[in-house]
């Protein structure tokens, strides 16, 4: 984990909250509070995704800080249409995939003035002062976004480092912890056999302890179990994954784990990225024994999104979430209804209610938007 005792406790919460939601907003006050902010968030660029920065329009509890819920709030209740220079501004000055930002670098003195962002939802929020960790997770960009009211004073470019410090750890959370939001985008506690990837579980001198139905399922289709480690069948890609395998179990006694995740070839093309995520004493408890957690992507599966994401994401009907996974996956209306035993006239008025909620107005218009919310890896 990153570096300093109140840092390192933070991002243990963090790793807690990726397994179990309602951990997210005192794990997140927790990393606020060790970087020296006020409060956090935690968001995407991409506006398809339920934790999109823009949050206008959305109706799915997203993850703050403890201390952020009341400035949010504010901020739903204020912003209207009017413009804000956080969410389209630091994207427009090109930096690098993890990179931080601070006010000074969006806005002028005379904006903060002016604006009314600053006038009616900053200042009597009391965040003044707004920063932000920028971090890749595979396709998708993700931020923290951090404040501090007028007494803590501004964010400046010479504390990047400390703040970035935390970048490799945010980048494991929040691969992992997209994946139990693919299972229930909610409150519902995760455990292994319920998060929807390949999994297993690893002692702390890399032999398996538990695998699950989806990792299972792997074993003489590219890895194998060979003396109680994984391996995997393709040479090269099994110097990879046990080199990864190395730094995950070295790692797991305290230490940071730097290791990048790894692709698996089979018949010579990428099949599998496998990456490691840290166990804290939670995490430990809630799997019941483990160091650390293997969990491997399949890089060949056309991902439709799930029914819930699709309904709570664009606020779909039980029915036409049905329709509209359908269509994600390449059926045209015709398959799509005669797989669901629906008319082919009760297809078309639902499409046409999709359209509405996604402001789409063309089937291939529609599937694109639809894929961009579980666009696989392109590792």
């Amino acid at each position: 984990m990153a570096a300093g005792g109140a840092i390192a406790s933070a991002i243990e919460a963090c790793y807690d909250a990726a397994l179990e939601f309602d951990r997210w907003p005192g794990a997140l006050q927790k990393l606020a509070d060790s970087l020296g902010a006020t409060s956090c968030a935690l968001r995407t660029h991409d506006q398809a995704h339920p934790f999109g920065c823009d949050q206008r329009r959305k109706s799915v509890r997203a993850p703050d800080s403890t201390e952020h819920a009341g400035f949010t709030a504010l901020w739903h209740e204020r912003i209207g249409n009017g413009p804000t220079p956080l969410l389209d501004r630091p994207q427009l000055l090109a930096k690098p995939p993890v990179s931080f930002t601070v006010e000074d670098e969006i806005t002028t003195a005379e904006e903060r003035r002016v604006l009314p962002y600053y006038n009616e939802i900053a200042r009597p929020g009391n965040r003044e002062w707004w920063a932000s960790i920028r971090v890749m997770v595979k396709n998708r960009s993700w931020c923290v976004p951090l404040f501090r009211d007028a007494p803590r004073g501004r964010f400046y470019r010479s504390e990047a480092d400390r703040f970035l410090s935390v970048a490799p750890d945010l980048r494991r959370i929040i691969s992992v912890a997209e994946k139990v939001w693919d299972v229930s985008l909610g409150t519902s506690l995760a455990t292994l056999d319920h998060v929807n990837c390949a999994a297993a579980l690893l002692d702390c001198h890399g032999y398996v302890t538990r695998v699950n139905k989806h990792a299972d399922a792997l074993f003489g289709c590219g890895l194998v179990i060979r003396h109680g480690h994984i391996h995997a069948i393709d040479r090269s890609s099994d110097a990879r994954l046990q080199g990864l395998t190395r730094a995950a179990v070295t790692s797991s006694s305290g230490g940071s784990l730097r290791a990048e995740p790894v692709v698996i070839t089979r018949n010579g093309s990428p099949w599998l990225l496998a990456e490691f995520m840290p166990m804290t004493s939670f995490a430990h408890d809630l799997f019941n024994g483990g160091d650390v957690l293997l969990h491997f992507t399949d890089l060949t599966a056309e991902l439709a999104p799930t029914e819930q994401l699709l309904s709570q994401t664009f606020q779909l009907t039980a029915a036409e979430a049905r329709l509209a996974s359908g269509l994600a996956t390449g059926k045209g209306i015709g398959a799509a209804s005669t797989a669901l035993a629906i008319g082919r006239e009760t297809a078309r008025t639902q499409l046409r209610a999709i359209f509405a909620k996604t402001g789409t107005c063309r089937q291939a218009e529609l599937t694109a938007l639809l894929l961009r919310l579980r666009k696989p890896s392109s590792h």
